[in-house]
């Protein structure tokens, strides 16, 4: 049939152990989905108690594993109140809880963050990080956010399209990108085509184009760029984006667009 491609066998071993043929719920993996699917109906103890329950534990293992884990994710005293009564954050705690409740070997968190506000955002990635490295236990993270990425992980695999471009730790992808979109992943990078035109890029044979990260543009008056010598080229700026403690600057160079997204603001003088 047309779409279709041949499959080759595969192995999922976890801790040396092959789990294609076990039953989903006996794997010792848990899932943190990106809404959090806390059941409506249930309270925030009965919700991280719930796959235990399933795993009949007893009442007084149950007990203490469900105390355990509130006080992990910092929610003591909330254990009788229903996800409708938790902001986005706590419900995205008590998801996490709930996923490690029958302690797991992996946890699968696919992009746990999406559905909350960029503020509460950056606090849980923080405080993930924080108790995965606590915990010990294997995790994977998928997100579109090279932000979280960089942020939460100890090894990033970067993936294009179902292949893998790059592997490695954030600051191995960052310093040496093996790929043109591995280069692009990070930050708000430029892709130069005629980069010969600029000043300060050799010629490399077979290679048609050029990325800039942000970090080596600087953006100057046109009468203070002698400051930069034979390295500078001329361009014109086309848009001037607000970012609360800095601008980002669009600019034209050599029919280039190039972003120079920190340009600092100042200090107005009293």
């Amino acid at each position: 049939m047309r779409g279709w491609k041949h499959r080759t066998a595969a192995k999922v071993v976890i801790d040396g152990k092959v789990v294609n043929n076990i039953p989903a719920s006996e794997r010792g993996i848990g899932f943190v989905f990106r809404t959090t699917r806390l059941f409506r109906y249930m309270t925030v103890y009965d919700n991280i108690a719930f796959g235990l329950n399933v795993k009949k534990e007893n009442k007084k293992y149950i007990d203490e594993r469900v105390h355990e884990l509130l006080k992990l994710i910092s929610l003591e005293g909330l254990e009788k109140r229903y996800p409708s009564q938790l902001s986005g954050g706590q419900r995205q705690r008590v998801a996490f809880a709930r996923a490690l409740a029958p302690n797991p070997h992996l946890l699968l968190l696919d992009e746990p963050f999406a559905a909350i506000d960029a503020k509460v955002r950056q606090e849980l990635r923080s405080w993930l990080k924080e108790m995965i490295e606590k915990l010990g236990i294997t995790s994977i993270f998928v997100t579109h956010d090279q932000d979280e990425a960089i942020e939460v992980a100890d090894e990033i695999i970067i993936t294009n399209k179902g292949h893998i471009e790059q592997k490695g730790t954030p600051l191995e992808i960052y310093q040496n990108p093996q790929t043109a979109f591995a280069a692009t992943f990070f930050g708000q990078t430029s892709q130069i085509t005629n980069y010969q035109s600029f000043h300060s890029f050799p010629k490399v044979d077979n290679v048609d184009k050029a990325i800039i990260r942000p970090e080596f543009v600087k953006v100057s008056k046109k009468n203070e760029v002698q400051r930069f010598g034979p390295s500078a080229s001329e361009g014109v700026v086309e848009r001037v984006s607000f970012r609360g403690d800095s601008l980002e600057l669009l600019v034209n160079v050599n029919d280039n667009q190039i972003i120079d997204p920190k340009v600092g603001l100042g200090k107005k003088k009293g």
